[in-house]
């Protein structure tokens, strides 16, 4: 008998296939549970540290899941360990981070998240102490260089600037030719 390669959704996965079933966006249902829609993108997109219990099994109940044991979000967040202990790819998700490099595209400004792999215990930006993302917040595909995923085409930081100080962005194409060299 052979057995498929295939792998176990995670929580955070499951929760986002029965919202999008419901016709949910994450704003919605992080008003009905009371948490914050960027915690909401966070834990569907693998971070099963960014809610809390509480808040998880308010929403299994919301959505009809049966809520998670202790053991398995033990399991879940020995999950993340092993991923960061890897050297997984991250970057900050916050526009405002001097890691992130505003570069100008034609006439508009994007940021390209300065993007590094993360190592055991590393779940916070060295710059500004945010959670890093590990995964597109819009598909939830793995982490590749530049702005924008690979896979579904959304830029990784939707929050940016119309405009930038034109200092930041000539020294920012600097440091990211210098690096990517």
């Amino acid at each position: 008998m052979r057995y498929s390669n295939v792998r176990m959704k995670t929580l955070g996965e499951q929760i986002k296939t029965a919202r999008l079933q419901r016709h949910l966006s994450q704003s919605a249902l992080a008003r009905q549970v009371g948490c914050k829609q960027s915690a909401l993108s966070m834990f569907e997109g693998g971070r099963s540290t960014a809610l809390s219990a509480q808040v998880i099994g308010k929403i299994c109940d919301t959505l009809g899941l049966l809520p998670p044991t202790a053991a398995e979000l033990s399991a879940e967040d020995e999950t993340l360990r092993n991923r960061l202990q890897h050297g997984e790819r991250v970057f900050c998700p916050n526009p405002q981070c001097p890691c992130n490099l505003p570069m100008t595209l034609g006439n508009r400004v994007i940021l390209v998240p300065k993007a590094h792999h993360a190592t055991t215990g590393e779940i916070h930006c060295g710059w500004c102490g945010e959670v890093l993302e590990r995964r597109c917040p819009e598909c939830g595909a793995a982490i590749n260089p530049g702005a924008f995923c690979a896979q579904c085409g959304s830029a990784y930081l939707a929050d940016v600037p119309e405009t930038a100080d034109p200092r930041r962005v000539a020294q920012s194409e600097r440091i990211l030719a210098w690096s990517e060299a």
